[in-house]
């Protein structure tokens, strides 16, 4: 089988890793798989993993330059079945496939477009373009969970188009040896001018309005002032690894706050790091207020964190009762959260235990793999 996955993107986040772990599924499984991303350090992951790798941008919400250049590419390498993500690269892509006359596209949307942290206008707006063009011309539109399918049902994609598949963890690439962790920690801490002694909250993600940095900021304020009041020890440090546009703002709040030294961004990292990020943590916090399903949060699980979650519906659905949950939005719930979670910080293992036994039996790398190896040949055989 030759599979096309496109996306607009080339740096690291929850979509651009769904991606690879689909490469590396495709690829083990014996099919030949290109890729078709904007460029960034991730179009080298994709790379490594085995994919043939088009670094090309889409310019404009319809490019016609893209199109056609994506239709011959597909002509030319007989592609049976393309796979694309997000709105700009599903549009684009759907209409390059139709005049390629390649018949199975699978469209994905991994955040629901109604819960962007956009203008309503343009929310309403990109949601009728969206479901018109997948209920017209997608073979399958994916969704992560049962919420993020009815949500997208009530955005108006037809059920029939619809088909659950949640992401999943290669349990692989999380299994540290205790000496590794360490060394880990140790590494970055020096890196970065913390303390290895420091309990050190932290969060993984871009720098977006959606991803709840500024609640986060905030609620580590009021944690330390919280502990300050009282009198109550305090070798706290903030973590933030990750960059995107919203970085200088997301900086500038930290120094308003007089965080600057129990706080950092990274920026963005190269994808090394990103394990030895999770080594450095003492506990993952999830503030996001809108998300297709958060595969951090799988990795915190996997990587035995004790987590502290936004109450959003998807992540409620992945977490069950093995994360503690605060009402998304809200620092107060959360500084509160925080505040008792480090007061009792050595009291969780056998929670991390659950979470990890959760992430193993539900969302597995390869319960993942062989759902879509099982829906592109279903499809392939229907058409």
């Amino acid at each position: 089988m030759n599979i096309l996955y496109t996306l607009n993107s080339g740096n690291p986040g929850g979509m651009e890793q769904h991606v690879l772990d689909l490469v590396r599924g495709m690829i083990g499984a014996g099919h030949n798989v290109f890729v078709w991303c904007a460029p960034g350090s991730f179009a080298e992951e994709y790379r490594k993993a085995g994919a043939k790798v088009s670094e090309e941008s889409i310019k404009l919400d319809i490019c016609p330059q893209y199109i056609l250049k994506l239709a011959h590419f597909m002509s030319q390498n007989q592609i049976d079945l393309v796979h694309s993500h997000e709105l700009k690269a599903v549009v684009n892509s759907l209409l390059a496939a139709v005049f390629a006359g390649v018949k199975i596209r699978v469209t994905h949307t991994h955040t629901p477009i109604s819960e962007w942290q956009v203008p309503s206008w343009k929310k309403e707006l990109n949601m009728r373009i969206y479901s018109f063009l997948v209920n017209r011309l997608s073979t399958v539109e994916i969704a992560l969970t049962e919420s993020r399918q009815r949500v997208k049902e009530s955005e108006g994609i037809s059920p029939d188009k619809l088909a659950i598949i949640p992401n999943g963890v290669n349990f692989v690439s999380t299994a540290l040896a205790d000496s590794e962790v360490r060394a880990y920690r140790k590494e970055i801490c020096e890196r970065y001018g913390i303390s290895e002694n420091a309990y050190i909250f932290g969060f993984i993600s871009r720098i977006s309005r959606e991803k709840g940095h500024e609640v986060l900021i905030h609620a580590y304020k009021q944690f330390k002032d919280f502990l300050a009041a009282k009198g109550a020890e305090d070798n706290s440090f903030l973590f933030l690894g990750g960059g995107g546009d919203l970085e200088p703002e997301t900086k500038q709040l930290i120094k308003d706050l007089d965080l600057d030294d129990t706080a950092v961004i990274t920026g963005r990292f190269a994808s090394e790091d990103h394990q030895k990020f999770y080594a450095t943590l003492d506990c993952f916090v999830f503030p996001s207020l809108a998300e297709g399903f958060g595969i951090v949060l799988l990795e915190a699980m996997a990587h035995l964190l004790p987590v502290i979650c936004s109450d959003l519906e998807v992540l409620q659905e992945v977490g069950g009762a093995t994360v503690r949950y605060f009402e998304a939005g809200n620092p107060n719930d959360l500084a509160e959260k925080m505040v008792d979670l480090y007061g009792r910080r050595d009291q969780f293992k056998e929670l991390t235990q659950s979470a990890f036994q959760r992430v193993h039996d539900l969302y597995s790398f390869e319960s993942f793999t062989e759902k879509y190896l099982n829906l592109y040949s279903r499809l392939l055989q229907n058409e």
